[in-house]
């Protein structure tokens, strides 16, 4: 994708994520000076629960003079919208009508994920502020306004942690910008408020720190889910620090919300927040130096009934990045490397045996019956949740414990007989079987088009108990498993292989005589 490429449209939107952070902001701001030299008139919005709130980003949005809206309800349909450090359909991107999409970022994309037509995604950038200025410079535009290099310069500088993650190209735009010192001064200063300075020093304070792992969990006892940034950021200032969690209760949005940072190249930021919230909450994107994700406060409450909930979430935090550095991750892709049976004790206790599925009836729903084809929609499963578009084949499981996974129609007929029965569904568990609108946050229940089916008699899968941690790519989404969990394959497709957790395994499944 060219910036030319946008120029044949009219009515462009640029949409920062919700919560925006600097990053996105001048992103967008340097997207929409380009727009407004050749004669076009873009409107930059971001949307979400909450106005920015944190102190420096409201003084670069006034010192800059960026004209930057709040959009609480759809203002009409774009006919081009175009993101930036963000991709429509992500969990921290509310859904903005429009006729074409556009997307420019720096994030790595999730396995299977499926961009537009015009895109723009550099990983090899630390800040999307980068991926703009190599675009603004492929098409010829001087950066002469010394207020656009100004921010440009702060929203490398916050997304790279003051440079720390800066890449080649990075450094290739700062070498190149002529920014205003005395302004980036002011908001480096400006960072944080007198009550913020002792929000963090609290978070200090009560922080725990694994000295043999090197990683710390601190809790910030505040409202604004920006401080868990500043938190975070400062904690990776610490040497003998690799690894840190912040987290903060959020009643409005009841749930504790939880930020990691990651300054070595062996560690993944995205890849831990998936392991802090598997099995209860949800992951709210990331990349590898940056991540966040959420613990719904129902289930804290469930699991530590007597506790304090914010006290609760860092016990389950500490103890969860603990288990993480204690037994290092493995991931395996059948279908690349060939996968057999007979490497089964590589990851599991024992060799693999044959077992067979019991007849014991599971639900299918068509999500053509939730949503309408092309429809982006959140699958909150066990192994976390994925983002999947609704198609014609794509049919959504109810599992023995009411927990949800996805196949193909062509699968479900070729291992299952579909009954022409309604599908019990209890109502009353947290795992409620239930789908989401990806963009709107959307609810539909599975039970009113759950119907029952069983499994094929003669099916029969190899299967062992992991003995490790491991990731295995099925289907373009990585599903992680805990020893004591099941790795599997069907018996007439060894590179169908994926984790069936412990519970579910024993109750669906038995040894074949």
């Amino acid at each position: 994708m060219t910036l030319e490429s946008i120029l044949a449209y009219d009515g462009i939107l640029i949409q920062c994520h919700d919560d925006p952070d600097a990053d996105a902001i001048v992103s967008g701001y340097a997207l929409l000076k380009y727009l407004e030299h050749h004669g076009k008139s873009p409107k930059l919005v971001y949307s979400g629960r909450r106005e920015v709130s944190k102190q420096s980003l409201r003084l670069m949005i006034e010192k800059l003079g960026i004209p930057l809206h709040y959009l609480q309800t759809p203002e009409g349909e774009a006919e081009l919208l175009v993101t930036v450090d963000c991709r429509a359909g992500q969990r921290n991107v509310t859904a903005l009508p429009h006729r074409n999409l556009a997307v420019i970022d720096h994030h790595e994309l999730d396995p299977g994920e499926v961009l537009p037509a015009l895109h723009e995604v550099r990983t090899d950038c630390g800040a999307c502020a980068t991926v703009v200025w190599a675009m603004l410079k492929e098409a010829g535009f001087p950066i002469r306004d010394r207020l656009l290099s100004t921010a440009l310069y702060y929203g490398l500088y916050m997304d790279t942690q003051k440079f720390k993650g800066a890449e080649r190209l990075d450094r290739e735009m700062l070498d190149s910008l002529r920014f205003d010192w005395d302004i980036i001064l002011q908001l480096q200063s400006a960072d944080l408020a007198l009550n913020d300075f002792r929000t963090a020093g609290s978070a200090f304070t009560n922080l725990r720190c694994s000295p043999e792992h090197r990683f710390a969990a601190a809790p910030v006892d505040t409202c604004e889910p920006y401080m868990l940034g500043v938190v975070s950021d400062m904690m990776m200032d610490v040497q003998e620090l690799d690894v840190c969690a912040a987290y903060c209760l959020l009643e409005k949005e009841q749930c504790v919300k939880v930020s990691v940072r990651c300054c070595k190249r062996k560690d993944r930021a995205d890849e831990l927040v998936h392991w802090l919230v598997r099995g209860m909450g949800n992951d709210g994107g990331g990349d590898r130096t940056k991540a966040a994700g959420r613990l719904p406060l129902a289930l804290l409450r469930e699991q530590y009934p007597d506790s304090d909930l914010l006290q609760a979430a860092g016990t389950l935090i500490y103890q969860r990045l603990d288990d993480y550095f204690s037994a290092p991750l493995r991931r395996l892709d059948p279908r690349a490397e060939g996968y057999e049976p007979d490497r089964a004790e590589e990851f599991c206790q024992t060799a693999a045996a044959l077992y067979q599925k019991k007849r014991t009836p599971v639900g299918c729903v068509r999500a053509a019956d939730l949503f309408p084809e092309g429809t982006e929609i959140l699958l909150r499963m066990l192994e976390g949740d994925i983002i999947k578009q609704v198609t014609p084949e794509l049919c959504i499981m109810i599992g023995v414990d009411g927990e949800i996974y996805h196949t193909t129609e062509t699968n479900l007929r070729k291992n299952y007989d579909l009954l022409d029965e309604v599908f019990p569904v209890d109502n009353k568990t947290p795992w409620t079987p239930k789908v989401y609108h990806a963009g709107t946050r959307e609810v539909k229940l599975l039970a009113p088009h759950a119907r029952k089916c069983a499994a094929k008699e003669g099916a029969r899968i190899w299967a062992g108990p992991l003995s490790c941690r491991l990731e295995v790519l099925v289907w373009g989404d990585w599903h992680l498993g805990e020893p004591g969990d099941w790795l599997v394959c069907r018996e007439d497709d060894h590179q169908d292989a994926y984790i069936i957790q412990k519970s579910v395994f024993e109750r669906t499944y038995e040894p074949v005589e």
